[in-house]
C-alpha cells in the first residue's frame, strides 16, 4: 500500500517560496508575519523565520524600517492597488514591490518582494556614461546650425571691412557699422557656447526646476534638424514644486524623450509636452502624432537596445531616461493613443517642497 504524502500545503508553499530567486514576506492585515523566505533570512536583517513568523512587523523591522514600511502596505490593503519603488540600504539597491493577496474580493494579505538590483544598477550607469556621448552629439548637432549663421556673417563682414580699408577714408563710417556687426556677430557666438558649456554641466543638488530644465532641454533641439518638421508646444506652471532629481538627469530624460517622439515622426508632426501637479507626484506628459509603437513591441521598449526601428538609433535612450526616474523614485510609463504615443515622467516632488 502506498504511503501517503506526509507534506502539507503550507510546507510546499514554503519550498515554493524558498526557490525564487528574491527575498520576500507576507504580512496578514494585522501587519503580523506569515511568511519569510530563505533570500530574506540572508538579506539585510539576516532574520532567522523562527524570529520572525507570527510576529508583528513592527518588532521585526525596528522602528525607522517600519515606519518606511508602514504607510505602503496599509495603502495597498485599503486600495487592492500593488505599489513599487526603489529603497537603498548599506548592502544594496533593492526594487520593492509590494502586492495584494485577495480571498475572494477582500484583500487579506500582502506580499513585499525585495529584488536586489544592485549589479543591474551598475550595468545601468555604465550605459548612462556611455549615452553621455550620444547625448553631447546631439547637442552639437542642434548648435552647429546655430553658429554657422552668425559665422557666415562675420565672414562677409571681414570682406566688407577688407575692401573699404583700401578706400578713401570718406568711408570710415560704413567702416565703424560693419565693426559693430562683426562684434555683434562675435559675441553671439560667445553667448551660445556659454549656454552650450552651461547645460553640459550637472548640478550637485538633487533637485530640478522642472519648468526651466524642460525649456531647457527644447531649446537645445530646437535648431536640431529632425525639429525643423515638428510643431513643440509646452505647458509647464511656473507653480510646479522643484522635482527630487538633478537638473541634467531630468533634461537628459526630456531630450531622449523628445528625440525619441522626433524619430516616431519623420515626415513631420507634433509634440505636445504638457506637466501637473498630482499630489506629491508631477507629471511630465510626452504626446506626439507618430506611428504608434506596434504592440508587440511595447514589452519591450524600455530594454536596452530594443530599437523599435532603424530610425531610433540603438534603443538606449527610453531605458536610460526610465532608470534616471526610477533611480529617484519616480518612473517612466508608455501610454498609447489612437493616434500618436504618450509617454508620462513620474516625477517626486523633493522633500520639503510646498
Amino acid at each position: 500500500m502506498p504511503r501517503a504524502d506526509s507534506r502539507t500545503p503550507d510546507s510546499d508553499l514554503g519550498a515554493v517560496l524558498d526557490a525564487l530567486p528574491i527575498g520576500l514576506y507576507v504580512v496578514d492585515r494585522d501587519l503580523r508575519v506569515v511568511a519569510w523566505n530563505r533570500l530574506r533570512e540572508e538579506g539585510p536583517l539576516g532574520l532567522s523565520r523562527e524570529r520572525t513568523l507570527g510576529r508583528p512587523l513592527r518588532r521585526v523591522l525596528g522602528a525607522a524600517g517600519f515606519r518606511s514600511a508602514e504607510p505602503r502596505l496599509r495603502a495597498v490593503l485599503a486600495s487592492g492597488r500593488p505599489s513599487e519603488d526603489t529603497v537603498e540600504t548599506p548592502r544594496g539597491l533593492f526594487h520593492v514591490r509590494r502586492l495584494p493577496v485577495r480571498r475572494g474580493r477582500e484583500v487579506t494579505h500582502v506580499l513585499a518582494w525585495f529584488e536586489d538590483i544592485t549589479e543591474r544598477r551598475t550595468v545601468e550607469m555604465r550605459l548612462i556614461a556611455a549615452d553621455r556621448l550620444a547625448f553631447l552629439g546631439q547637442l552639437v548637432s542642434g548648435i552647429a546650425h546655430e553658429i554657422s549663421n552668425p559665422l557666415a556673417g562675420i565672414a562677409g563682414c571681414a570682406e566688407a571691412l577688407s575692401s573699404l580699408a583700401m578706400q578713401a577714408t570718406k568711408q570710415g563710417r560704413e567702416a565703424r557699422q560693419f565693426r559693430d556687426l562683426v562684434r555683434r556677430e562675435v559675441e553671439r557666438c560667445e553667448a551660445i557656447v556659454r549656454f552650450l558649456l552651461d547645460s553640459s554641466r550637472g548640478g550637485d543638488e538633487d533637485r530640478a526646476d522642472v519648468r526651466a530644465t524642460v525649456s531647457l532641454a527644447l531649446r537645445l533641439l530646437e535648431r536640431h534638424p529632425a525639429f525643423a518638421r515638428l510643431k513643440v508646444r509646452a505647458s509647464v506652471p511656473a507653480s510646479l514644486p522643484p522635482a527630487r532629481l538633478p537638473a541634467d538627469s531630468l533634461k537628459q530624460v526630456v531630450m531622449a524623450l523628445a528625440m525619441n517622439a522626433s524619430a516616431a515622426m519623420p515626415a513631420g508632426g507634433a509634440l505636445s509636452v504638457r506637466a501637473a501637479r498630482r499630489g506629491r507626484e508631477l507629471h511630465v506628459d510626452f504626446s506626439d502624432t507618430g506611428a504608434p509603437v506596434p504592440r508587440a513591441a511595447r514589452a519591450t521598449l524600455f530594454e536596452p537596445y530594443a530599437a523599435t526601428d532603424a530610425q531610433r538609433g540603438a534603443g538606449l535612450g527610453l531605458a536610460i531616461a526610465r532608470s534616471l526616474l526610477r533611480g529617484r523614485g519616480g518612473d517612466l510609463v508608455y501610454r498609447p493613443r489612437r493616434n500618436g504615443n504618450a509617454f508620462r515622467v513620474v516625477l517626486r516632488a523633493a522633500p520639503g517642497a510646498a
